[in-house]
């Protein structure tokens, strides 16, 4: 019976982590063979093409390069692309750049570990496994790339979501859809992606957003990127995604405008993530009608300041929070007689607070009095 092939991951990532410690002298290496040998990297005056293969390299050595990519893998390939693709870098060149810079991080990696007298048979197994996600990785960058620079592509895109945003009939859909490179028959997800509170979406690190690799289509819509997407996505750096589905094509424009008033009370009240409306519970509410969160404030947080002599609200915070008188005390970094003390005197100024209804709407009214602070 042959011996199953060993796994690279648990020798090789302490010198994965290793060489991201000394990451700038990584990304000049890096830097240095791709300018020399990969020609329209070498004109580019684009930062914005550097960041992006930043984010590969911190992905291949920070994350597992031995396995299949990761959904956060594929995002900073995509973005890379899309930068490519504005700073009129050519596809053969992003491919090149891609397994360059994945090279430096491999022949860095097995280095330390030949020094650290790890087996061969284990570097080989890791060298053929960081090759594999290395490919994967410039493919799905190209394919970025191509999607970006084609504005007949682009532009079908956005014709589809501006017509399932203006609820166009639809008998012109599938057409737009197919134009978009999606599949008419099938179902999608809606998403609405924005900055946290009061940030601009420009801001913001991951607004590179594009899903290029998920069969989606796509537009930038006043101050979000709206989006049709495969697949149901997950979270990306500080954006805060609202996404709704799957829904048939019929279907999608309520399904984007779900999702825009997800990412709009979360930007609002929540923060970085990606939400559905089951997610928000009461916030969606309390975002939405303005008279009953003063309601909710006035009726469970407002008691709770009167009392200057304690921090009341955010002993409530965090008693929710754990439900422990405990872990309580050592989060505020009291004695746990002092948070019992507290929670008497809570017993007295709301009598009812404990109860299941009363504890949703103190979430609700807490969540809602945390973004009017921050």
């Amino acid at each position: 019976m042959t011996a199953d092939p060993p796994d690279p991951y648990a020798e090789l990532r302490p010198h994965l982590a290793a060489t991201w410690a000394d990451r700038d002298a990584l990304v000049a290496r890096v830097a240095a063979e791709v300018i020399a040998t990969v020609p329209t990297y070498a004109t580019t005056p684009s930062s914005e093409v550097w960041i992006g293969m930043t984010r590969i390299l911190e992905q291949a050595a920070s994350g597992d390069p031995f396995g299949a990519p990761t959904a956060a893998d594929l995002d900073a390939a995509a973005g890379t692309g899309i930068q490519g693709a504005r700073a009129g870098i050519t596809t053969p060149d992003l491919v090149a750049a891609v397994l360059l810079g994945a090279r430096q991080v491999e022949d860095e990696v097995m280095a330390r570990a030949e020094a650290a007298g790890v087996s061969v048979e284990v570097q080989l197994s890791g060298a053929r496994a960081a090759r594999r996600w290395a490919e994967a990785i410039a493919v799905a960058a190209a394919r970025a790339l191509q999607h970006s620079a084609a504005p007949s592509g682009l532009d079908a895109g956005a014709d589809l979501i501006f017509a399932l945003r203006a609820r166009t009939t639809t008998d012109r859909l599938p057409d737009l859809a197919s134009a978009a490179g999606l599949d008419p028959g099938a179902h999608h997800f809606a998403i609405v992606a924005r900055a946290p509170g009061e940030r601009d979406l420009d801001d913001v690190a991951a607004a590179q957003l594009r899903f290029a690799h998920r069969g989606a289509a796509w537009a930038r819509v006043d101050d979000a990127v709206v989006g049709v997407l495969r697949d149901q996505p997950g979270p990306s750096g500080d954006l805060v995604i609202g996404t709704a589905g799957p829904a048939s094509l019929s279907d999608l424009g309520s399904a984007l405008t779900i999702a825009d008033r997800t990412a709009r009370a979360a930007a609002a009240l929540l923060g970085p993530g990606a939400y559905d409306l089951d997610s928000l519970g009461l916030v969606l509410t309390v975002h939405e009608d303005r008279s009953l969160r003063e309601r909710l404030d006035r009726r469970w947080l407002a008691p709770l300041r009167c009392d200057d002599r304690h921090d009341l609200v955010r002993t409530v915070r965090e008693w929710q929070h754990s439900g422990q008188v405990e872990a309580v005390a050592r989060t505020l970094s009291v004695h746990p007689n002092t948070v019992r003390n507290r929670l008497a005197r809570i017993d007295a100024l709301l009598p009812d607070w404990r109860a299941a209804q009363a504890q949703a709407e103190i979430w609700a009214a807490l969540v809602a009095d945390s973004a009017s602070e921050s």
